[in-house]
């Protein structure tokens, strides 16, 4: 076991695209999605003790549950089954993600506590491994896990990385909602939706390609939420805005940027939440 503390960063995890089919028969919902990681996210600190005992701090982190239905103990316990393990860790989770924010954060923290305790641990397990515990955990723990560029398909178990897909300059915002997944997929549904239909391959322009593409829960969301409809309308308003929409179920919204100076002045003008970031590849 390792003795020093081991960090791990939980990146935002932003849709840039999503589409969803019909649920299947065991109610799960195929979908299609583009997916990248923020430059800044969570932070996972795990350090070595006898059980396995959580502490949370940042402002993000105030009404968040500390037992054991929190996803990072629910990780820790799932990778101590797994690996057949009685070790223990001390998990300090410094939360700055927005709860049911449509960014990940719960999914993010999991799959850092999942990284984090494979090297505290000794456990040496590749990604692809840990994936098979974390989809216990969610469908976007997996694609979390990588916090790379990837395609995300089935019920999020297919993950296809994409190399070299470069980055964007962006600003993510909150319109200060809460929105728990579950309402979100119950009202796609009440709308009959067809078949999931893949995306066709991306092409040499990332952008025209993000442009033809959707998020499918938006309108839904936004008719539940009348507030991500007008911070939508709000950033596509805005000069040096390339391309606004939600991500996941909501109600974080992102805009890509012409470059960081117009990130910077979209997220200064905003009343709210805001934070400028680059999502893709690391630069």
């Amino acid at each position: 076991m390792n003795a020093a503390p081991v960090i791990e960063t939980a990146a935002a995890k932003v849709n840039l695209t999503l589409r969803v089919g019909a649920a299947r028969a065991d109610g799960y919902h195929p979908l299609d999605s583009l997916v990248v990681f923020a430059d800044w996210g969570d932070t996972v600190e795990v350090r070595a003790a006898p059980g396995l005992l959580l502490t949370m701090s940042g402002e993000a982190s105030r009404g968040l549950a500390g037992d054991h239905s929190n996803l990072v103990l629910k990780a820790a316990r799932a990778l101590q089954v797994a690996a057949g393990t009685d070790a223990g860790a001390m998990i300090r989770l410094d939360k700055q993600i927005p709860v049911e924010a449509g960014l990940g954060g719960g999914s993010a923290d999991a799959a850092a506590t999942l990284r984090a305790l494979n090297r505290l641990w000794g456990l040496d397990w590749p990604l692809d491994r840990l994936a098979e515990t974390g989809l216990t955990l969610g469908a976007d723990v997996p694609a979390c896990l990588y916090s790379r560029p990837l395609r995300m398909r089935g019920i999020g178990e297919w993950i296809d990385i994409l190399p070299r897909f470069g980055a964007f300059d962006a600003v993510l915002v909150n319109p200060g909602v809460n929105v728990p997944t579950g309402p979100v997929f119950k009202a796609f549904d009440r709308s009959d939706p067809a078949p999931l239909a893949e995306a066709e391959p991306m092409g040499e322009d990332r952008l025209d390609w993000l442009r033809s593409e959707q998020n499918a829960l938006e309108a839904v969301a936004c008719a539940r939420h009348p507030e991500i409809a007008a911070t939508l309308d709000w950033l596509r308003a805005r000069d040096g805005v390339e391309l606004a929409r939600m991500s996941g179920s909501g109600a974080s919204c992102f805009a890509l940027c012409r470059d960081r100076v117009a990130a910077e002045r979209v997220a200064e003008a905003f009343d709210g939440f805001a934070r400028v970031v680059c999502l893709g590849d690391p630069v």
